[in-house]
């Protein structure tokens, strides 16, 4: 559905950017995405109007300055680079050169990338960047931290609990819980990962160990979920707290037993991807008003994707995540949908640098009157 946008965003405006340090790959799961996703948002930053400045981060965390991004991991080459403030200006610079960046789009999707670290670090450089700020980041990603603040403000979710410890934790104990809280099934998910990566659908007591032990692989807390009978709606978000707007809403139909990393990535006839769900126009007005209250519980500023469950059997809404650094590829929802909304491609990752740099304009302001 085409829809108009108010100008009331913070990002309306030009701003004095030309390189732009679009910085991708990272050290978790979901490398290989990060990598697609930097292609097409080279392309969009190009066509935005500014210069962007390939930067991969292999998976030993090393930085490497590239001619431009390549979609297969093993095709960028190795060529170590730092990013530092000299002076009044931030420099990206390799054994033998340096440019001067103005801007940063982090596309490291996972822990290192959209986790607050890598925003810290942007913070620390006094650089203007793309996305959620360092607190609002690392809410978004640890999925027992994010739930408790959709519990603050009660927003409505699927019954869970948090697992500390998990490799030592008793199984007899977790089974108990969920016989006492939810039923079987359930779903056994890290709480500081993406794209499913360690997601387990758990139907019984002889399935829970080995997920709790796989999902311990990759985090030491993880979330026990109740898994209902849902359709898996999505919408994309951006602006600075508290004026954003929002796309339509879509669906991802799963294949799978539910949307695992293989119905994502690897099998391609896994998911059917719908940018207009088939709601009614009462439930799509809703989802969007329960995007914009998390986001802003979150106090997100920049872009996000917001996912939701529908009961099929008893029609409820519930928020499941924020997704604050969202796949960027070209059949990735968050571009597609907001496509459907009526901005391209160029469009929303311009207003997501201008969002980026009003965010950070106000910051520095800010800290400027408290020295």
């Amino acid at each position: 559905m085409k829809q108009s946008y108010p100008n009331n965003l913070e990002g309306d405006n030009p701003v004095p950017i030309q390189k732009v340090a679009l910085i991708y790959g990272g050290q978790s799961g979901e490398h290989e995405v990060s990598c697609v996703s930097a292609k097409y948002l080279e392309e969009t930053i190009h066509a935005a109007g500014f210069f962007p400045v390939a930067v991969y981060v292999d998976r030993q965390g090393v930085w490497h300055w590239q001619e431009s991004v390549s979609r297969l991991a093993n095709e960028n080459v190795v060529n170590p680079s730092t990013l530092v403030r000299l002076g009044d200006g931030v420099i990206l610079r390799s054994q033998s050169n340096s440019v001067k960046i103005d801007f940063a789009f982090p596309i490291i999707h996972g822990p290192a990338g959209e986790d607050g670290s890598l925003q810290g670090y942007f913070e620390v450089l006094g650089i203007p960047y793309a996305g959620t700020g360092v607190a609002s980041s690392a809410v978004s990603m640890d999925k027992a931290l994010m739930r408790a603040v959709f519990a603050s403000v009660a927003l409505p979710q699927v019954k869970y609990f948090v697992i500390e410890n998990p490799e030592q934790a008793p199984v007899d104990e977790i089974d108990a819980r969920i016989h006492k809280t939810m039923q079987y099934p359930v779903f056994i998910k890290p709480c500081n990962m993406g794209s499913s990566v360690g997601v387990h659908k758990v139907n019984d007591r002889n399935s829970l160990r080995s997920a709790l032990a796989d999902a311990a692989r990759f985090d030491d807390h993880l979330l026990c979920e109740e898994a209902l009978n849902v359709r898996e709606l999505e919408i994309a978000i951006a602006g600075n707290f508290p004026n954003y707007i929002t796309s339509g809403v879509g669906e991802i139909k799963v294949r799978h037993e539910f949307y695992s990393y293989e119905a994502k990535y690897i099998d391609p006839q896994g998911a059917d991807l719908l940018v207009n769900a088939p709601i009614d126009s009462k439930t799509r007005a809703h989802i969007q008003d329960l995007a914009k209250r998390a986001f802003a519980a979150v106090r997100g500023e920049g872009f996000a994707r917001v996912d939701f469950f529908l009961d099929k059997n008893s029609g409820t809404i519930y928020l499941n995540e924020i997704n604050t650094l969202p796949g960027f590829t070209p059949i990735s929802m968050f571009p597609q949908l907001f496509a459907e909304a009526g901005k391209s491609g160029a469009e929303i990752t311009r207003l997501i640098i201008e969002l980026g740099y009003a965010r950070c304009a106000r910051l520095q302001k800010l800290r400027a009157s408290s020295r």
